[in-house]
């Protein structure tokens, strides 16, 4: 999800929609989370492998 607001249009929502998009954005941040822990546990994943190969010949 991408965000593009300023503040003025933050100013114009109506008290549902910034709690709807304070939802919005707090998913975003999780998800984000969640790929960046994945990513890494891929990266090391990778790393032990090529470890475990040991140098190329």
């Amino acid at each position: 999800m991408n965000f593009k607001l300023t503040r003025n249009d933050i100013a114009t929502k109506t008290s549902s929609q910034l709690a709807a998009l304070f939802q919005d954005a707090t998913i975003a941040i999780a998800a984000c989370h969640d790929a960046i822990a994945s990513a890494q546990s891929l990266r090391t994943m990778i790393q032990q492998e090529i470890a475990k190969r040991g140098p190329a010949p």
